[in-house]
Formats: C-alpha cells, sequence, structure tokens
C-alpha cells in the first residue's frame, strides 16, 4: 500500500468518494478481520463518510466547518 499510494490516507484519498457499501467491499478485500460495524466507525471518524447530524445540527456545522472529505466532491 505504501509503495502504490506512498501512505495509508493516500489510499483513502484515491479511493474516495465511495459509499458505505463500496468502502466495505474495498476494505474486506484489502484486511483481514474487517467488520462493516468498523469500516463504518473508522471513516465516520476519519470524516470519509457522513456522521449521525442532521444539517440543523449544532454539532454538524461545526464539523462543516472542518470541511470532511465527505462534504469534498471528487474532480
Amino acid at each position: 500500500m505504501q509503495k502504490e499510494s506512498g501512505s495509508f490516507k493516500n489510499w483513502l484519498d484515491q479511493h474516495h468518494p465511495k459509499t458505505k457499501e463500496e468502502w466495505m467491499k474495498l476494505f474486506k478485500k484489502t484486511f483481514k478481520f474487517t467488520g462493516g460495524e468498523i469500516v463504518n466507525e473508522f471513516l465516520m471518524s476519519t470524516g470519509y463518510l457522513p456522521g449521525c447530524h442532521s444539517e440543523t445540527c449544532p454539532t454538524y456545522k461545526k464539523i462543516a466547518k472542518l470541511k470532511p472529505m465527505w462534504m469534498k466532491v471528487k474532480k
């Protein structure tokens, strides 16, 4: 992974954007002992998938200011 992408973050960025289901398939194909809940929680905590806050929630507004990956459109 490091040889091909340079880093784990670069590898994640190269595969962005994906749906939760696409991420789960990719992680299961790439890593051992990876389940759906682990993938979902990891990607939400690192900003690659949206969290559980609605747009009207004050926490959502704080998160939006950080410009997580899931808010960025890949060109």
